[in-house]
């Protein structure tokens, strides 16, 4: 690419729009310009089939921005300082600092260069084919575009998900136009709009080309086909769909109906992509189950009491919330969910997560910090980055259905999504349209120690299931049905790194009562009236 910042390929967000703001018009005879370097049609292949590579670890695989996400709504909770989570998850909450020199700053600086050298490389590709270029044949050519266009879509929904703007570039932006036109920005709902579009084109086809397969080696690492693909890319809709809402408002007027059309034409088993050593694996999985300290894992964080408290059923969970934040100290569960307590009693280990009295953070960080709890369901030691790496469950879809059925009005449908995990894995009575059997023992309790409704029942699977997955659902689930605590930033800035770079002006979110924070906690209501629930 032989001149300005348009050419410069492709680490680097926004710059790519925006040479007039540095004087970086100098030609570089080493670097190929675009159309050369995609002239050849397996090297240009190649630029696609490993894209998924470098959207996976910010999309909740990674340590940046997994840790500041999951502590932030209350998930996991640490008391290390690293991977901004301290600063973050501190109570009372703080303003994000966006500043370029920030030691943090990669909490959102990583996942905006990241995606958009994703999106700058899905471009090249669909762009040269549309140009004309055949790879191979008619079905390898589908199946780059295909994927060019998935990238396209989830990578730009998920800068939709965690900035309030972004700009928008496809393969038909002509980068040269923009030398010296500062970058337009577009709010988060179009550039998730934006995504959902990109990813029905490559629905559309793959749709188009019958004999379409991806291989397990590369690509999206696991082996589909084309059906199956289909339904990833629908499944992924449907989540752009509901965590794009920053608000209890904008979560209602999410439409429903279309997530439920979503989700049945979505995946059918997990999408779990099979990890490489050093090559491709979930470094969020690692922490989470890393073992440090003598005889558990989970010495790096741990389940938040907000995660596993509701399942106590001793008066431990509402002395903990009732106690002020920081006089609250670790508490042990009595627990009929087998997820977090084995059958034997208390101390015995669940199937994902265990008890161990030790505390390994420093209490002047907050003893609100602690937790006796360890996570173990995604196995310890080397297992992140061997064997497959769960992304999104079947479990996930069913309770988004769900939701959508409680809120259309249809909760009877929904009790039966929410019994699949609950008694399957929880070993939990079933639920019906009243809630968990209101008894000793109730799963999930309110933050008050009644028992809790349907709602509460969904939000606690949705919790407990999604918990390891991916970093980052349980922030978007909680700033929708508004369960952060108050002033936590509902997203973030474009990184500062990148205003500095285009000459613009530094802002931020988060902070009681600032811009783009979480207003008061409300977590009871329901989006209609349930039984123990009112709207």
């Amino acid at each position: 690419m032989n001149s300005t910042l348009k050419n410069i390929a492709l680490p680097i967000g926004l710059t790519l729009l925006a040479a007039s703001c540095q004087d970086l018009d100098v030609v570089n005879p080493n670097r190929p310009d675009a159309e050369r370097a995609t002239a050849q049609p397996v090297t240009t292949e190649s630029f696609v089939a490993t894209s998924f590579r470098t959207w996976w670890p910010v999309a909740g695989h990674d340590d940046y921005p997994s840790w500041a996400f999951s502590t932030m709504a209350r998930e996991m909770t640490s008391g290390f300082a690293d991977f901004g989570q301290l600063e973050l998850s501190a109570e009372p909450r703080q303003s994000w600092n966006n500043s370029p020199v920030n030691a943090r700053r990669l909490v959102n600086e990583q996942p905006w260069f990241q995606l958009y050298r994703t999106i700058s490389a899905a471009n090249d590709v669909v762009g040269a084919i549309d140009r004309g270029l055949v790879i191979v044949d008619a079905p390898r050519t589908a199946r780059a575009k295909a994927m060019g266009k998935f990238m396209q879509g989830i990578s730009y929904g998920y800068l939709g998900l965690y900035f309030d703007k972004a700009a928008l570039v496809d393969e038909t932006t002509k980068l040269d136009t923009l030398t010296g036109v500062a970058p337009k920005f577009s709010d988060y709902k179009v550039v998730t709009t934006f995504g959902i579009t990109q990813i029905d084109v490559a629905i559309a086809t793959s749709n188009a080309q019958p004999t379409i397969t991806f291989p397990v080696d590369g690509w999206l690492y696991q082996a589909l086909t084309k059906d199956q693909f289909v339904r990833l890319a629908n499944s992924f809709a449907a989540r752009l769909l509901v965590y794009s809402a920053r608000t209890r408002e904008e979560r209602a007027a999410v439409n429903w109906a279309e997530v439920i059309r979503r989700v049945d034409a979505g995946i059918q088993t997990d999408f779990a992509p099979s990890a490489q050593p050093d090559v491709f694996f979930d470094d969020w999985k690692r922490l989470l189950a890393r073992l440090r300290t003598a005889g558990r894992p989970s010495d790096f964080g741990r389940p938040s009491y907000w995660l596993v408290g509701p399942s106590d059923s001793t008066n431990g969970w509402r002395s903990w919330v009732a106690t002020q934040n920081d006089s609250r100290l670790p508490f042990r569960i009595t627990t009929k969910d087998r997820r977090i307590q084995g059958p034997t009693g208390p101390t015995s280990v669940g199937k994902y997560m265990g008890y161990n009295l030790n505390n390994i953070f420093q209490a002047a960080r907050g003893t609100y910090r602690f937790s006796h709890y360890y996570y173990k369901r995604n196995g310890v030691d080397l297992t992140y980055q061997s064997g497959p790496q769960v992304a999104m469950t079947v479990t996930e879809m069913d309770l988004l259905k769900a939701e959508a059925l409680i809120r259309l009005g249809r909760a009877a449908e929904a009790v039966l999504l929410i019994n699949k995990s609950r008694i399957a894995n929880g070993e939990l009575p079933a639920v019906t349209v009243d809630g968990p059997p209101n008894e000793a023992g109730c799963v999930p309790r309110k933050e008050n120690g009644d028992c809790g409704s349907l709602w509460d029942a969904l939000r606690y699977e949705k919790g407990i299931e999604g918990a390891g997955v991916s970093g980052v659902v349980a922030f978007f689930d909680a700033r929708g049905w508004r369960t952060l605590p108050e002033g936590t930033p509902v997203h973030f800035p474009i990184p500062g790194r990148e205003l500095q770079t285009l000459r613009l002006p530094l802002y931020t979110f988060g902070g009681p009562g600032g811009q783009g924070s979480a207003p008061a906690r409300d977590p009871e209501r329901c989006p209609l009236a349930l039984a123990r629930c009112a709207p």
